[in-house]
């Protein structure tokens, strides 16, 4: 009885340590508001104070990128389901979104060589490159792809 009570237990707090891991869906990947800086971590549905006239634009796990203009009452952000795949992906893209471009080193890693930057075109090539240690390439092919995949007009 004591066994299954404490497997229960094990059980239950496994499952509210990742749902907590996943409430960062959003990074910042630029703002011309001073209050938020690129690499900072944004809740979906949490009500930001943007200034009137400034912008925030916002990278989802998924790649979908949003801009949003500020308001007197701020702006909400949009709500997004996300999964452990986009949480793990998150924090790696936010890690190389916050790094100063020019900081980032390249070339060799410390096992073989890293693939070039324009090789790398979709989010899980670029997390992967950065995980496996080639930073300075998914440095570059993270800013080519915000580039490309940047404000379309919408404004959500």
């Amino acid at each position: 009885m004591v066994v299954a009570r404490l497997a229960l237990v094990l059980s239950l707090a496994a499952a509210i340590v990742p749902a907590a891991a996943w409430a960062d869906d959003y990074v910042v990947v630029q703002s011309t508001d001073p209050a938020f800086s690129r690499g900072q971590a944004v809740d979906a549905g949490a009500v930001l104070p943007v200034g009137v006239g400034r912008t925030l634009t916002l990278m989802h796990a998924s790649g979908d990128i949003v801009t949003l203009r500020g308001t007197a009452a701020g702006v909400s952000l949009p709500r997004r389901a996300t999964n452990a795949t986009d949480a793990e992906r998150m924090a790696v893209l936010r890690f190389i979104i916050a790094r100063v471009p020019s900081d980032a080193r390249g070339g060799l890693r410390t096992r073989g060589l890293c693939p070039a930057a324009e090789g790398l075109t979709t989010l899980d090539e670029i997390v992967g490159a950065q995980k496996s240690g080639c930073t300075g390439q998914a440095a570059t092919a993270l800013e080519a792809f915000l580039s490309a995949h940047g404000d379309d007009g919408r404004e959500d």
